[in-house]
């Protein structure tokens, strides 16, 4: 484009050359462009920034004070430091870019895109006088000749361009009858460039720009963009890390080694590592904890030991120097996702206990609790103090029915204050209120078959899962059960029918109708069923995995833990027998009923016992777990393969079936009459191709025309018999059906040549039009054939002249 405007620019007036440069369109083209880049650009800087959820119910309690007043400084100066950096600049100028390129644009409306209009550049109406033509162009020429003001240049040269198109009557003409000076040029597509991106000028400076962004600066950001990123796995730990956490981790990982596992891991070597300055006040606090450190752990590099200080410190809530602060801030910030990581390894390998291992630790983590610890210290105002209190009038109750925290919100609020009659109402107004948003859930679940009532060896089994969080606000889209019948009851239209006789065609007519009605509806609602689940779990739609969840996240009280923290949950399906992990399903919607579906084989025959797991990585003592007792039926003998045997053998039956069968030689390599003839064509195609390509090498004359000449000498007795026979039928079906001449186009290239003794057959059948015969003289062909090959030829005369008759 750039080229082509440059040859537009340099074309001279004396050629006629109507075409302008439309700076408008150029800036209409940008706008878009840059409207189409900022819009994203914009959406993604601005869901970087944290705001605070709606429903954080955390914000009214006083446990919560410090934490949320320094968490809201944090948030505003994390979003003064986003608008200072660079992306923050960048969304600034472009949006101001932006403003100002619309001010552009709204200062150019009068101006018209792709037109030139000679009128309005004279100022002048239309069909005006060659005299006025003549005063404008003198008043305007003077106004904005070069000389004069030399800013004006290009008005100029459209100025002179205008005075020629209506000065010269054929131009005019052009002009008033197509609205183009060079007459109808049909429909024409140009691009807006502004002019000085064609200006001679700035070429230079242009071809470097251009040499600079796309060999320099794009391959640069790519490469450190690949450079940076193929270091990470897909939930964002380095691939070292996970190595180290693959090693170390086992089924047996018991929740006391996991500060250790995670303090190995790469990012914290990197970005926390060992300073001279932090020596005195890691080496004290490393003296307060150390006792309570596991023993044969492998701790030999300083950096790892500084991180599992910080880490036991955090979980025995050690206070922690100043100058240790921020390294324990970027080492708390990492933790989880890291831990996301390891969770992920434990899962791959099919692990029970790590798995539930290191959620566990996640839970302590999230509320800074030792191992082992009572779940009563996650209340607000909480100490042990108040922990044996409590333990004093809930261990009369009977353990089973629930875990502690769950028994005291159990309890009569009047009797809470009354055993805990130390804690002002300020302080039970938190615990009510952490009591009512702490997690209980409810668990049922549902497994089958699909369309089979018994469980045999191998089937598929689909269990749906179903969690309700009792702790969360009413959901007014759950439908709790969809399920009906493919077809109505015998007796649901009785009342409908009843004045009827039975079996009559007014009752037959009825019913059918009624029966319509009732699938209608049915398909109605199925249809409003599976939108709603798909709006309740976009997984199951298409895209799901740019979802966007149901509802906000919910917020944890943490009062202890630095960042903010929501509510996440997992659903996990163990084989009690093999302690393997047979599978699991996140819940992502934060909504008060939720359903996941697992999908398995069906072990051997006997009865299986699984247990379902739903567990949070934020809270202790909220866990649950339900058992399920399933029947597998002995398959039988006809039937005794597994699921995906047969699923294989169905596939290598189709690939049989699919295999086609070989193809016959009479039908040169296919298996029908049709192939045959597509083969034909393809020869043929290929064949003329080799003989183009023979004869510009001169390879056909020098070689292959020799050996069909000599076979045809060879083969000319009998062919002269056979022609005898088939010449009548040859000359009709050239007249009526095909003229074979149409093939001289295979030696429309060979030159004349005089038809002597010693010309090929191929040159004696060439001619140019000096050369061509008349219809009653016949051509030699084959000179030295003698008397038979005239003869022939004759014949072949008599017949053509015949046919002309």
């Amino acid at each position: 484009a750039a080229l082509f405007s440059s040859w537009l620019r340099r074309r001279r007036v004396c050629t006629m050359a109507f075409e302008v440069f439309d700076d408008v369109a150029f800036y209409w083209f940008l706008m878009s462009v840059m409207v189409a880049v900022i819009a994203p650009m914009s959406y993604s800087f601005i869901s970087t920034l944290r705001l605070r959820p709606a429903n954080d119910w955390t914000v009214q309690l006083s446990s919560c004070k410090e934490k949320n007043d320094k968490a809201e400084r944090e948030r505003r100066r994390d979003i003064v430091s986003k608008l200072l950096g660079w992306r923050g600049v960048g969304f600034v100028v472009s949006w101001t870019l932006l403003v100002a390129l619309l001010m552009r644009l709204t200062a150019m409306q009068g101006e018209e895109m792709f037109s030139f209009n000679p009128f309005k550049i004279l100022e002048i109406e239309e069909g005006a006088t060659p005299n006025e033509i003549k005063k404008a162009y003198r008043r305007m020429s003077l106004q904005y000749h070069p000389d004069k003001n030399p800013e004006a240049g290009d008005i100029f040269v459209k100025i002179s361009k205008a005075y020629e198109v209506l000065t010269n009557d054929a131009t005019r003409e052009n002009y008033e009858k197509y609205g183009n000076p060079d007459g109808y040029h049909g429909t024409s597509v140009t691009i807006g460039l502004p002019s000085w991106l064609t200006d001679k000028d700035n070429e230079l400076a242009i071809l470097v720009a251009y040499f600079v962004a796309l060999i320099v600066i794009i391959p640069t950001v790519v490469g450190l963009w690949w450079r940076n990123s193929s270091k990470f796995l897909e939930d964002g730990v380095m691939q070292n890390t996970a190595y180290r956490f693959y090693r170390q981790v086992s089924e047996h990982t018991a929740t006391k080694f996991m500060p250790g596992i995670l303090a190995s891991a790469v990012e914290f070597c990197e970005g926390v590592p060992c300073k001279n300055n932090q020596a005195d006040d890691l080496s004290r606090l490393h003296k307060r904890v150390s006792e309570h450190f596991v023993k044969n752990q492998g701790d030999v590099n300083n950096d790892i030991m500084k991180v599992k200080t910080l880490l036991y410190a955090f979980l025995l809530r050690e206070p922690v120097p100043p100058s240790l602060q921020a390294d324990m801030q970027y080492v708390l910030g990492s933790a989880h996702r890291l831990l996301n990581g390891l969770l992920n390894i434990c899962m791959e390998q099919r692990f029970v206990t790590a798995t539930l291992n290191v959620i566990e630790f996640s839970q302590l983590l999230t509320q800074a609790l030792w191992f082992h610890s009572n779940p009563l210290l996650q209340l607000p105002h909480f100490d042990m103090t108040q922990v044996k209190n409590c333990m004093r009038f809930l261990g009369s109750k009977d353990a089973k029915s629930g875990s502690s925290i769950d028994r005291l919100r159990e309890m009569d609020p009047a009797a809470r204050r009354e055993n805990l009659s130390k804690l002002s109402e300020a302080q039970h107004n938190d615990i009510d209120l952490f009591l009512a948003n702490f997690p209980d859930i409810e668990i049922s679940f549902d497994a089958r078959v699909e369309d089979e009532e018994d469980v045999r060896e191998g089937d598929v089994l689909n269990l749906t899962v179903k969690v309700e969080r009792k702790h969360l606000s009413e959901d007014p889209t759950w439908v709790d059960s969809d399920e009906e019948g493919d077809e109505p009851d015998e007796g649901l239209f009785d009342k409908q029918l009843a004045h009827l006789e039975e079996d009559s065609d007014e009752y037959e007519t009825k019913k059918e109708e009624l029966m319509d009605e009732w699938r209608d509806a049915y398909f109605e609602r199925q249809k409003r069923k599976r939108e709603r689940e798909k709006s309740r779990n976009p997984q199951a739609g298409e895209l799901g995995f740019a979802a966007k969840p149901l509802n906000e996240p919910v917020p944890v009280h943490a009062p202890f833990f630095p960042f903010e923290r929501f509510e996440q949950w997992m659903v996990l399906l163990v084989d009690v027998k093999s302690n393997k992990l047979v599978g699991s399903q996140k819940l992502s919607q934060n909504s008060r009923f939720e359903k996941v579906q697992l999908k398995f084989l069906a072990p051997r025959e006997g009865v299986v016992h699984y247990e379902i797991h739903c567990v949070c990585s934020a809270y202790l003592g909220c866990d649950k777990k339900v058992l399920m007792k399933k029947s597998i039926v002995k398959r039988k003998e006809e039937e005794t393969k597994s699921a995906a045997e047969l699923a294989e053998d169905e596939d290598d039956e189709e690939e049989e079936e699919e295999e086609e069968p070989e193809g016959k030689w009479y039908y040169l390599g296919g298996n029908s009459v049709g192939e045959l003839i597509l083969n034909i064509i393809a020869l043929g195609i290929a064949g003329v191709m080799l003989f183009n390509f023979l004869y510009s090498r001169g390879l056909w004359q020098k070689y292959v025309q020799p050996i069909f000449e000599w076979v045809l000498l060879v083969l000319w007795p009998v062919l002269s018999v056979v022609g005898n026979k088939l010449l009548p039928w040859w000359m009709w079906f050239t007249v009526n059906v095909y003229d074979f001449r149409h093939i001289a186009f295979l030696f429309e290239n060979m030159t004349a040549a005089e038809f002597d003794a010693n010309a090929t057959l191929s040159t004696c059948v060439s001619r140019n039009a000096q050369h061509t015969p008349s219809p009653l003289t016949p051509p030699r062909l084959f000179t030295r054939q003698g008397q038979a090959a005239d003869e022939i030829t004759l014949s072949l005369l008599d017949c053509v002249a015949q046919a002309d008759r």
